[in-house]
């Protein structure tokens, strides 16, 4: 009477770097019926005795990453198997404008580890909406940047196996721009402020030789632009906008 010599599947689970430890192993045969089972050890490592040869299924699964299920070959002399599980924590939200609440497309958006080393990272869609999956850590920094915006980082705590929702704030910036003008000429030296919706000054210039003003950095909304000198002329400034003029009564 011929036996078959009984074999063993062995091998190691990982994410990315790390070994994982307590990760299930299944093993089926064809049919779906239970082979053998087994939890990897603290070095990520799994063994699976007392097997014949032949084809099985191998199910993979822990907390927080992605179960996997692949046919191996169980036969004498195999090498070990190495498995990679994929985290299955994510991250999803909207970048905004913090002022006008528009959304922002085209923001980068980088989850960072405690360690400073770069996770993962995306960049918003057109309705400022971004998704950042297979995320393996307990905390991360969302950095969101974005032309235009100063970059904000968030800190967000993680549990496992999960998705999890945060939205994200900038603070935008443009150029407003434009001419002041008495009697269709140009006003040069005039000192000028800029209000916010409040009342309170948020800038200043004074115009060039050619009536033109600058201001550099201007937040999203609504403004008023003011002559500071003399008898004060005020136009008031839509949000959005990037260039405004301002006329003078003439002489």
């Amino acid at each position: 009477m011929t036996t078959t010599a009984e074999v063993t599947l062995s091998g190691g689970v990982r994410s990315g770097r790390r070994a994982l430890p307590d990760v299930t192993l299944t093993l089926t045969d064809r049919v779906g019926a239970q082979v053998a089972r087994a939890r990897t050890a603290a070095d990520g490592s799994f063994r699976l005795g007392g097997l014949a040869p032949g084809n099985y299924v191998l199910i993979v699964a822990r907390a927080g990453f992605q179960p996997q299920a692949t046919v191996v070959a169980v036969e004498a002399g195999a090498a070990p198997l190495d498995v990679t599980l994929e985290p299955a924590t994510s991250v999803r939200g909207v970048v905004r404008d913090r002022h006008s609440g528009r959304p922002i497309a085209t923001a980068a958006v980088t989850a960072v580890g405690a360690g400073g080393e770069v996770i993962a990272s995306t960049v918003s869609d057109p309705d400022g909406g971004y998704r950042i999956t297979g995320v393996d850590a307990g905390e991360i920094t969302l950095v969101a940047a974005a032309p235009g915006a100063d970059p904000v980082a968030t800190v967000v705590p993680l549990g496992g196996g999960r998705e999890h929702e945060v939205d994200l704030e900038l603070d935008t910036h443009s150029t407003l721009t434009g001419r002041v003008t008495a009697g269709g000429r140009p006003v040069a030296g005039l000192a000028l402020e800029l209000r916010d919706a409040s009342g309170r000054a948020v800038a200043a210039a004074v115009t060039g030789a050619d009536g033109t003003y600058r201001f550099e950095r201007v937040s999203a909304g609504q403004y008023t632009l003011t002559s500071a000198a003399g008898r004060p002329v005020v136009t008031t400034i839509p949000a959005d906008a990037v260039t405004a003029e301002l006329v003078l009564e003439g002489p």
